[in-house]
């Protein structure tokens, strides 16, 4: 069973509970209605800069926008502490070259523990912190990654790992001809 999130839906919930029009959640967002519509009606994923900037404008963090309630299990000892390969959690971004898949049931431990595919090519202008404090540990499980934290560019084969402070600015990419994974565990949560 996969699941995938509606964020969208999930903003245009958490936005009318605020009594928060589009245009101010756009306003105080800084981004335009016109995103906010198409995150709405699904027509976009938005990035996820965006996606922290209007959580933090909805009073939540980016781990809310990506809960589903419906897809809650009955309180069990295994819904809480056991994610089934079959069972995981799909993160959806508007890239497509880059796929995550959630390691563990829910987004509120203390810990996030994702598994990330990305595509061969893929690259990113993007480097971004992800989360005040904490640590970022990767674990290259097939593939090659490239990693720029700080300026500093490092290049991880399989079984390869690196540490590193997430709220340096970062970005991890595969410029080879073959889909790479890693596992990632990130504290505190950066989604």
């Amino acid at each position: 069973m996969e699941e995938n999130f509606n964020i969208g839906e999930k903003i245009k919930e958490l936005r009318i509970a605020k009594k928060i029009s589009t245009k101010g959640l756009a306003k105080k967002a800084h981004i335009t209605a016109g995103m906010i519509s198409q995150l709405e009606r699904g027509s976009t994923q938005g990035s996820v800069e965006t996606l922290r900037k209007i959580a933090k404008v909805l009073d939540t963090n980016l781990a809310s926008l990506f809960e589903n309630k419906q897809t809650i299990k009955p309180n069990s000892y295994e819904s809480l502490h056991i994610v089934r390969k079959n069972e995981r959690r799909k993160i959806s971004f508007p890239d497509p070259l880059y796929k995550c898949e959630m390691l563990t049931p829910d987004l509120q431990g203390d810990i996030e523990f994702v598994l990330v595919e990305l595509e061969a090519s893929r690259v990113t202008n993007d480097i971004l912190p992800h989360t005040k404090g904490g640590e970022e540990c990767d674990f290259v499980l097939s593939g090659t990654i490239e990693i720029q934290v700080g300026g500093l560019n490092y290049t991880l084969n399989e079984g390869d790992s690196i540490r590193f402070n997430p709220e340096v600015p970062h970005k991890i990419e595969n410029k080879s001809d073959k889909k790479a994974s890693y596992i990632s565990a990130i504290t505190p949560p950066s989604f």
